[in-house]
């Protein structure tokens, strides 16, 4: 009796350590058709993330270009619970495959990807630009109006290009990437890696976005003359469409309807045209302010967009 008494206290501290994987194991499998877990992007400003993790709740999102606006579109979704993650591109498809009820604020459409998710437009885009150290530039007499892809390959085939192997380049640069005699593409955590090693000599160009580089230059070297610089691309078309995905099966078409509406309520809102302004400089802003506009009032006016 008295070891059976003895042996309580290790019991009660037993059960009292099984209770928080108890309590999480109902929490995923409770309605997992009304749980949505957003993949996340550490990719400051896109993404503004506290001390690069995922927040543990919608309002602790950032104020970033895509999480912010995320922010805004969640508001009009209470019947869901969401969930944030950070998953590399090949984790993603991995989990999405494995039944993970996964979405994404920040895709790119393609064919290939039409076969596993489905997407809905939701914000415009940017053009990416060629980022190169700003002495590079200099020695090759780049035009700094804008550069050609297919030129600058041609008369300089030596150079060294990186990018990211998850990330769409747009159908216009896509095909020149994949020529060039010199690019490869490799996985990384986060954009500025690329950034951290174009500035450290370890190649001699990658494609970015000009306010992703402008952040980055903005924390690393504040006050001090920028190593690298941005140019505009030739080739490059008109800037992509920022698309939101979920998996393509009867949750994520059932999620996707649901996000569409939002997205068209989100699209009204007049503030919304000008989530880019405060990471691009007063000219870019004027020159990119009426296409932005021109969306959004689009989208608030059309229908259900859902492919």
């Amino acid at each position: 009796m008295h070891r059976l008494l003895a042996l309580i206290p290790a019991l009660c501290l037993l059960l009292a350590a099984l209770q928080p994987d108890r309590a999480q194991a109902q929490l995923s499998t409770a309605l997992p058709e009304r749980v949505i877990t957003w993949n996340l992007v550490d990719w400051p400003p896109f993404y503004l993330l506290s001390d690069g993790q995922p927040p543990a709740s919608m309002e602790a999102l950032g104020e970033g270009v895509i999480d912010g606006f995320l922010r805004r579109v969640l508001q009009r979704l209470p019947q869901y619970e969401h969930r944030f993650v950070m998953l590399t591109g090949a984790r993603a498809e991995l989990e999405r495959k494995a039944g993970l009820g996964l979405c994404s604020a920040s895709s790119m459409r393609t064919p290939e990807r039409l076969q596993d998710r489905y997407f809905t437009p939701a914000m415009p885009t940017v053009q990416q630009h060629l980022v190169m150290q700003r002495s590079r530039v200099a020695a090759l007499d780049l035009p700094t109006a804008g550069v050609s892809l297919r030129t600058l390959f041609r008369q300089a085939p030596e150079l060294q290009g990186l990018i990211l192997s998850k990330r769409h380049y747009g159908p216009e640069l896509e095909p020149l990437l994949r020529q060039a005699p010199n690019v490869r593409a490799i996985a990384a955590p986060k954009a500025g890696n690329l950034l951290n090693m174009l500035e450290a000599g370890r190649m001699d160009f990658s494609l970015e976005y000009p306010m992703v580089l402008a952040h980055h230059l903005a924390q690393q070297r504040p006050g001090r003359e920028a190593p690298l610089v941005s140019l505009p691309i030739v080739e490059a078309g008109e800037p992509p469409v920022g698309y939101f995905s979920c998996n393509r099966n009867a949750w994520g078409r059932a999620v996707m309807a649901d996000l569409d509406k939002a997205l068209r309520e989100v699209a009204a809102q007049p503030e919304v045209a000008r989530l880019y302004e405060r990471w691009l400089t007063p000219s870019e802003a004027a020159r990119e302010r009426p296409r932005m506009e021109r969306f959004f009032a689009a989208r608030a006016r059309g229908g259900v967009k859902i492919e």
